[in-house]
């Protein structure tokens, strides 16, 4: 299937781990959801200030972290951890 069916079909999910930093926290997200969702919220994040990379589930394994980890669902996209810093 090409890259251009995956964005249409609505039953599409992409599963990616996203290191997120703003300028008072930083977290290591796993995320899955439709590919135009994914990249909705990666923008938003951006537009609010925030600096964005995509990581691996090795990085995500051994982020280090205090605080507590976070799940959130949502209809379109499923954050499924967010391990804060």
């Amino acid at each position: 299937m090409s890259e251009s069916n995956n964005m249409t079909d609505v039953n599409e999910v992409q599963h990616m781990f996203l290191q997120v930093e703003s300028s008072d926290a930083v977290c290591v997200l796993n995320v899955a959801g439709h590919p135009y969702r994914l990249r909705e919220l990666i923008f938003m994040m951006i537009e609010n200030g925030c600096r964005v990379m995509k990581t691996t589930a090795d990085q995500y394994n051994i982020f280090s972290y205090d605080k507590e980890t976070v799940e959130v669902f949502d209809y379109l996209t499923s954050i499924i951890k967010a391990k804060f810093v």
